[in-house]
């Protein structure tokens, strides 16, 4: 049979990366970006659907008779019913591990200019350069820690977690890892309690359950060092903003990194731009995933999982291990 494949969000892949050919008979459409009120008009006919960000939820499932597949160019499956798709058959993929480098790099780059700074010592070079501040001979504005000797608390233990864990360790940083409530024991891991109260890092590497939601509140900041940062490359919802807000507001916490929100695409009034002048805090809008390389193997795998699908292959996807 011929499939007809519709690519939902194209924009998720930049543009100098190449979808691989397909070698089946097949038909094909691409759109830059679906909104949610536009999917069942679009995969009306389709037999595969292939997603970098778009929800597919059970109220638009329920209008596609003819969908067999799903493969997500992503991580997760939190965007998809899953438990829908399984009761009617259609097969979801994901790319679990694509990722695990460039998002361990990116905590990696954050620590650095959290303890570092040489971003913040840019800008005040540019306000000396434009006569908004003296010049001095020695500049203190901005605390300067190493980062070698400083102990890394990560929160997970799959992929991500492990080549953080392998960078961080190479770095000179001691590494511990959280427990899972007793469940992982051994060297280098240790509860979560002790975890937070020890780190000088602490960074969030898992998925996004009703275990996890708003597991970082205002009891755990309270717990960190009054000069630890926290780091969330995870999913928005695990560390509550407000209680965040309100930590690095008031003193309580060094700092934070944050590349995911709860409300993305991030809006020009939400909370959280209550923090984007301090110089202890980050800001990026969930690109940590996104080097060239990274979305490369994405793209390559998820056009592999169709490939495998149309072959005959029992699949599924892949849980995120934490």
């Amino acid at each position: 049979m011929s499939h007809h494949i519709v690519f939902l969000d194209h924009e998720g892949i930049a543009p100098s990366v190449r979808v691989p050919p397909i070698s089946f008979p097949h038909s094909w459409q691409s759109y830059g970006y679906t909104a949610p009120e536009q999917v069942v008009a679009r995969l009306q006919g389709a037999t595969i659907a292939l997603t970098c960000s778009v929800p597919l939820r059970e109220e638009q499932l329920r209008q596609l008779p003819d969908l067999q597949m799903i493969s997500l160019a992503l991580t997760g499956t939190d965007i998809v019913d899953t438990d829908y798709c399984q009761r009617r058959g259609i097969t979801v993929t994901n790319v679990p591990a694509y990722a695990s480098n460039t998002v361990a790099e990116h905590v990696i780059a954050t620590i650095y200019e959290l303890f570092r700074r040489p971003a913040c010592y840019h800008q005040l070079m540019r306000r000396v350069h434009r006569q908004e501040t003296a010049a001095k001979n020695i500049y203190f504005d901005y605390r300067v820690r190493d980062v070698a000797g400083k102990t890394l608390g990560i929160i997970g233990s799959g992929p991500i977690a492990q080549r953080l864990g392998e960078l961080a360790s190479k770095m000179g940083m001691e590494v511990v890892y959280d427990d899972r409530n007793g469940a992982r024991c051994g060297f280098g891991f240790v509860s979560r309690t002790a975890l937070l109260e020890m780190s000088d890092v602490v960074s969030v590497n898992v998925p996004l359950t009703p275990e996890t939601d708003n597991m970082i509140g205002r009891a755990e900041l309270a717990r960190m060092k009054r000069d630890a940062v926290i780091i969330n490359t995870a999913r928005g919802g695990i560390i509550n903003e407000a209680a965040l807000i309100e930590a690095l507001q008031q003193g309580k916490i060094g700092g934070a990194a944050i590349d995911v929100v709860v409300n993305e695409p991030l809006a020009a009034d939400d909370p959280l731009f209550a923090l984007v002048d301090l110089p202890n805090f980050i800001l990026t809008p969930h690109m940590a995933w996104s080097s060239e390389d990274a979305m490369q193997t994405l793209i390559s795998g998820s056009v592999d999982n169709i490939h495998r699908f149309v072959e005959g292959e029992r699949l599924k996807a892949s849980p995120l291990a934490s």
